[in-house]
């Protein structure tokens, strides 16, 4: 194998593992893995506080509440590694970061809005959930609705309210398993094939 080949397969290799990696240490992992998802009362961190941290870990959801057990989340979030979001380099991190300033980054965190990006998945959590058909009982919510339902669980204490807004952060984290398991299968098996197409083009031009 000449020089230039061979730095050109490294190359290969190398923008393979930049994602390939990512999945790698997730499936080799799991129990130094959470699932994070984050309500809020708005769209900033300097303004707005969290209301809802919640976090799948092992199987377990777990719902830490401003104003109940939210100072809680930490403990969690101080020993589990390895982070998954969807979008939580812009949105999820960044509030927390806020909560809590001595909260040391994860050592690895995987982001689901970018791994989608490279499978060709395109749009929100809600749009990829539909891609991949997987169902919600709190079909139709979004980001807002959770903030007014906040607001009656705050306001009058409507524990339905409440309810309801644990439940439609319980499928956030849930369904961010399940899309990471359908994208990290894909992304490996992807770059697994890439890597052997590679190597067999090689070997039947050496013939």
């Amino acid at each position: 194998m000449n020089t230039n080949l061979r730095f050109f397969l490294r190359e290969v290799v190398v923008q393979i593992l930049s994602k390939e990696k990512l999945c790698y240490y997730y499936f080799s992992y799991p129990d130094k893995v959470l699932f994070l998802d984050i309500e809020t009362e708005g769209l900033s961190k300097d303004r707005n506080d969290i209301t809802v941290i919640g976090i799948y870990h092992q199987g377990a959801y777990r719902p830490f509440i401003k104003g109940l057990n939210l100072h809680r989340a930490f403990e969690f979030l101080s020993v589990i590694p390895i982070w998954v979001t969807f979008n939580g380099e812009n949105f999820d991190i960044p509030f927390i970061k806020a909560k809590f300033p001595e909260l040391s980054t994860p050592h690895l965190h995987i982001d689901l809005f970018q791994l989608t990006r490279a499978i060709g998945l395109k749009g929100g959590l809600k749009r990829i959930e539909k891609a991949l058909g997987i169902t919600r009982k709190t079909e139709g919510m979004n980001g807002y609705d959770a903030v007014k339902l906040w607001r009656r669980w705050e306001d009058f204490g409507d524990k339905s309210a409440l309810r309801t807004l644990i439940l439609y952060n319980r499928e956030d984290v849930v369904n961010l398993k399940r899309i990471m398991e359908h994208v990290g299968r894909l992304i490996l098996g992807e770059a697994k094939n890439s890597f052997l197409l590679t190597l067999k083009q090689e070997s039947m031009e050496g013939l």
